[in-house]
């Protein structure tokens, strides 16, 4: 089968498009059809980031307003096309052909504002782009349906015979429905059903080879593909835009578990028992508490601190010779694991990651960050002492190391990651012709005196003067996360003052001061706010998010009550939030 593979894959698209088929590979018609619906309204875009610090929502500085976001206008929202992420298409490919699937890199993400989620609702699938889904989908199914113990793990039937019309219609309904978030129309089977008959019973044609390329066909559909999330008028809410119940299960599979729906949630679609904020909220609790939800907030996290440029990261060995890109890896998935353990576990206030002394490692993390060696394999939650100036969500390496450049700290980069991620500042890109970081004469110059002579041009300091101070809390760590008292031989001077006034020493003074900022609350609220969404807040959520953003301070700021009282909103469950909310 698989030595056929590039001659039999022209034939079945030719036969796809004599069924009728609209696969991505066949047919782009539903991406094309609503290429405006995906490309979103005016005042809904956004510079793409990768590290979710150039969030269009600004801090005002008014002492009045201290702790409100300013929010852009925008346009009214509308429903949309929702493409899948990567990591959303990949958790969806296995929790429905088998965690033992293997996964081909597919078409990269495009970010929004820093978050995966909000570009995959702008965007529609490249040329480019369909051939590796082809690829990705083609290699999983060919695996699967190689043997009939595989399939039978898959399908809620297997065939026993090509005249095994019941089997047939009952097993790409069932898997159908998960993969379109919504039951297969009487077309849709028998279309599919005749793509089983066509090739299962064409030359080297069985059971399993019809099976395959019908679920392979369902794979590469713009109804897998795509989240489609348009809501219908709601009479009972005054014509609103309201999602249907099926488009609730496909939201709330795609926020809180990264991927389709299961059967309990599309059966409460099926008795549209999805239409009430109660039932939503009761359906968030049971998700949260599988597997599923770990997926989710990981995929979160990564966007919302940059942890993807871990992976990028490098580092000069001749400047950082106890780095390596395993350990940035490590690192990775410390931060994901604390975050993790926050939201899940613990419970507790979500700031406390912001000054707290509890992390997870593994014996080489345990070796690089100086700790005693951890026993048993794997992550061990662990406490950095008290005495020790590791601490909190800016001591994390991949923080330290994803803002750093090969060969020096960037207090800038650091700066800007701190403004954009925790207190939602927007730092516009530096303007053309500003120089680079000027040489200096002194050769024991530290990078604090550097940036000094650098904010002396009016043209950088405005937006400097944000950045820098807050990066320069961060310098006794260098650019590979290691702990240092010097700079190029000078003690360092780690000293600095927030916007609210907070003065600070060091990294652990700098997290205990952005946990009592003001803005902190409000900023978090609305990015878990826009990622649910997949759309940048706008000024008419506003009443939401003063909303949401009280919930949370009542609640302790613990983020998996958040994460209930956002899905259970009216902003999630309806295309556009009330005004009068």
């Amino acid at each position: 089968m698989r030595r056929d593979r590039a001659r039999d894959g022209l034939s079945r698209t030719r036969l796809l498009k004599r069924l009728g088929i609209a696969t991505v590979i066949a047919s782009c018609a539903l991406g094309a059809a609503c290429t405006a619906v995906i490309n979103g309204s005016a005042g809904e875009g956004g510079n793409n980031s990768s590290n979710g610090s150039g969030n269009s929502s600004t801090v005002t500085s008014s002492s009045q307003n201290l702790g409100q976001l300013s929010l852009p206008s925008g346009d009214t929202p509308i429903g949309r096309l929702h493409k899948l992420t990567a990591s959303e298409f990949a958790n969806s490919m296995q929790d429905l052909l088998g965690s033992d699937a293997p996964l081909a890199p597919v078409e990269p993400d495009s970010e929004v504002d820093g978050f995966a989620a909000i570009g995959a609702s702008t965007v529609a699938m490249s040329p480019s782009g369909v051939g590796l889904y082809e690829t990705a989908t083609g290699n999983a199914t060919d695996y699967v349906f190689s043997d009939a113990t595989h399939a039978a793990k898959v399908l809620s039937c297997v065939p026993q015979s090509m005249t095994d019309s019941a089997c047939v219609s009952q097993a790409l309904s069932a898997f159908g429905r998960r993969a379109f978030r919504r039951p297969l129309t009487d077309d849709e089977v028998t279309r599919f059903s005749t793509l089983f008959s066509t090739i299962g019973n064409g030359a080297s044609g069985s059971v399993l080879v019809g099976m395959r390329h019908a679920i392979w066909a369902i794979l590469q559909s713009p109804s897998f593909l795509y989240r489609v999330e348009l809501g219908v008028a709601s009479a009972a809410d005054a014509g609103r835009l309201k999602y249907t119940s099926y488009e609730m299960a496909s939201r709330l599979a795609g926020v809180l578990w990264n991927s389709v729906p299961d059967d309990t949630l599309l059966d409460a679609a099926a008795q549209d028992a999805l239409s009430t904020a109660d039932a939503v909220r009761a359906q968030a609790v049971r998700m949260l508490a599988a597997p599923g939800a770990h997926h989710a907030l990981q995929a979160f996290v990564d966007d919302l601190y940059g942890l993807q440029l871990i992976d990028e990261a490098s580092k000069d060995p001749t400047v950082f010779p106890n780095y390596t890109s395993a350990i940035g890896t490590d690192m990775r998935t410390e931060l994901e694991q604390r975050v993790d353990d926050m939201v899940f576990t613990t419970k507790g206030d979500f700031f406390s990651l912001y000054d707290g002394k509890t992390t997870f490692v593994n014996s080489e993390l345990a070796n690089y960050y100086g700790l005693p060696a951890v026993t048993g394999t794997g992550f061990q939650r662990v406490n950095f002492p008290d005495s020790s100036p590791r601490a909190g969500l800016l001591g994390a390496g991949a923080i330290l190391v994803a803002y750093g450049l090969p060969q020096r700290t960037s207090p800038t980069s650091r700066g800007k990651f701190v403004d954009g991620a925790l207190l939602c500042k927007d730092i516009p890109p530096p303007p053309p012709g500003v120089p680079p970081l000027p040489a200096t004469t002194d050769a024991s110059a530290t990078m604090r005196q550097r940036m000094t002579v650098h904010r002396a041009d009016p043209s950088c300091a405005s937006c400097h003067s944000l950045m820098d101070p807050i990066g320069f809390g961060m310098e006794y760590f260098d650019s590979a996360g290691e702990y240092r008292t010097l700079d190029n031989g000078q003690p360092i001077d780690a000293t600095g003052t927030l916007d609210d006034g907070a003065a600070f020493n060091g990294l652990a003074q700098l997290g205990t001061a952005l946990r009592q900022h003001p803005i902190a609350g409000p900023c978090f609220v609305s990015k878990v706010y826009a990622s649910a969404l997949g759309r940048i807040a706008l000024d008419l959520d506003a009443a939401a998010l003063s909303a949401l953003a009280k919930q949370f301070a009542m609640s302790g700021n613990h983020a998996d009550e958040l994460l209930l009282d956002v899905i259970s909103s009216d902003s999630f469950r309806f295309v556009a939030p009330s005004q009068g909310s």
